[in-house]
């Protein structure tokens, strides 16, 4: 044996080598299991072309009846492909009349292939043809140790692409027990949608990161997503010293000067109470100060937004053309948060951003399919943002527009916020007014007034202080020298009691 038998190849698939703990043993067996248009074809002609650009020879061999020009038609239209390594570095072998005739010179075939070429990766896509053909169980786990013994012999690894799902609860296939690795692609329904999702099952001496990680195909070939609890979080940057200006200068008197450094705040309130505009005050102050600033939108395409900043006098343009902001905007639609989530931690350590807002954090929310895992994918964030140094604004929509009920229970408000800014319509003398107050701030005074605001051609402009009324928070307002008058009876000499 030639090679390190401890040995790890890089995959060449984003987010793979991650939750394999480390990536392919170099004379290890790989399997890769999941029912048709999973993706395993995608995965392993990935995988071909990245061994074959670090120089590493692959030979692809399709057990299917299936002409190569078919199968080049199909994956060819990936950006990974690259015709010039076909036969260079990269031998397509198609061994469908070989596998019918016996398994022994079918072994024999593969052996010989793979020394011939000199290859360090043997693919043999569609294990199920072979078992199809050669049903038995005993002659199957023959052929699969002869091959992957006589590989690892020659500092070979081999990939296998089955469709054949275990039976948990009965006979598993040799090839499953025999396997260094294996791999599970599918896409299971989540509410009442399907996403794509890829478990790793075991690599042997490896710390595999066990759990379902949500899986992307796109023209890029495939992208693994692992779940977020489990990115290993950077070394802890020193918060900022100083506070950070929201933009309003009332606003950060109520903060006693502006958000805290390195913290997290959470703008909450029913639609149209200025959340949006709060968030771009934030970030247009940050770019006026020469600090970077990261917006991910779940709603608003970047051109409403440069127009609402504009109506309010607020140029976002300039600081995105001048690189100060960046704008990253993703559809709720058919995205879970470990993917946006990823995407959000590498626009800040590409950035630098030192103000992150996220307009939109119940849909962020709502991307966490499994309520059990919300409140450590919300933790995790909140920690990764915090190691980092970055001061985050961040908005939440509240069901209520108008009464009595303030319920914050099983919201991200339990797990993120550090500080609370509350946003909210009060019904006062039976017209609607804005009115916000610090809910919270962890670990510092502040004011605790509930101030009216306006919106108007500049912006928000939160007002001073004036009278106060009671049950402003309860959004049915009223003077404090207003009292109701209940009449207890109505009999003769009797009057009516004040309450």
């Amino acid at each position: 044996m030639t090679s390190d038998p401890t040995k790890f190849l890089d995959t060449g698939i984003p987010g793979l080598d991650h939750v394999l703990g480390g990536g392919l043993f170099q004379r290890g067996l790989l399997l890769v299991f999941g029912p048709p248009g999973a993706g395993k074809t995608t995965l392993v002609f990935q995988m071909a072309f990245h061994a074959a650009s670090a120089g590493r020879p692959v030979v692809y061999i399709a057990t299917l009846a299936e002409p190569a020009s078919r199968l080049i038609e199909h994956v060819g239209t990936m950006s990974f492909w690259d015709a010039r390594q076909i036969g260079k570095r990269i031998f397509l072998e198609s061994i469908y009349p070989l596998v019918r005739r016996s398994l022994a010179d079918l072994t024999s075939a593969l052996i010989e292939t793979a020394r011939s070429h000199g290859a360090k990766l043997l693919i043999l896509d569609g294990l199920t043809t072979i078992r199809d053909l050669h049903p038995g169980s005993a002659e199957h786990r023959y052929f699969v140790h002869e091959v992957s013994a006589a590989l690892a012999a020659l500092g070979c690894a081999l990939v296998v692409t089955t469709a054949e799902v275990p039976d948990m609860h009965g006979s598993t296939p040799p090839e499953f027990t025999m396997s260094d690795a294996v791999v599970e692609l599918g896409h299971p329904d989540r509410h009442r949608r399907q996403v794509r999702a890829l478990r790793v099952w075991k690599n042997r001496g490896a710390p595999c990161v066990l759990g379902s990680h949500a899986l992307r195909i796109t023209a890029e070939g495939l992208t693994v997503y692992p779940r977020f609890e489990t990115h290993p979080l950077p070394a802890a940057a020193p918060p900022p010293a100083e506070r950070l200006s929201s933009g309003q200068s009332e606003l950060d008197a109520m903060m006693a000067g502006g958000l805290p450094g390195g913290s997290i705040t959470i703008a909450a309130g029913a639609p149209g109470t200025g959340k949006t505009l709060i968030l771009l005050h934030y970030l247009v102050e940050g770019a006026r100060q020469g600090q970077r600033g990261l917006l991910v939108s779940f709603r608003e395409p970047y051109r409403d937004l440069v127009a609402k900043a504009r109506s309010f006098g607020l140029d976002l343009d300039g600081p995105v053309k001048a690189g100060l902001i960046t704008v990253l905007r993703r559809l709720p639609a058919d995205i879970v948060a470990d993917e946006v989530l990823a995407q959000v931690l590498d626009e800040l350590g590409r950035t630098g951003a030192a103000r992150l807002c996220a307009d939109g954090l119940s849909e962020l929310d709502r991307m966490i399919a499994d309520e059990q895992r919300r409140c450590g994918v919300l933790a995790c964030m909140a920690e990764h943002v915090r190691a980092r140094g970055v001061t985050a604004l961040l908005t939440w929509e509240t069901g209520q527009v108008v009464g009595p009920e303030l319920d914050f229970a099983g919201s991200p408000l339990e797990v993120l916020a550090e500080n609370v800014l509350l946003f909210r319509y009060v019904e006062f003398q039976g017209v609607l007014k804005r009115i916000l107050s610090v809910l919270k701030m962890r670990g510092t005074a502040h004011d605790h007034s509930i101030r009216q605001y306006e919106i108007g051609g500049e912006g928000i402009r939160v007002l001073a202080p004036e009278e106060s009324a009671e049950g402003l928070l309860t959004g049915i307002a009223r003077l404090a020298s207003e009292r109701r008058v209940k009449r207890r009876g109505t009999g003769p000499g009797r009057r009516g009691e004040a309450t």
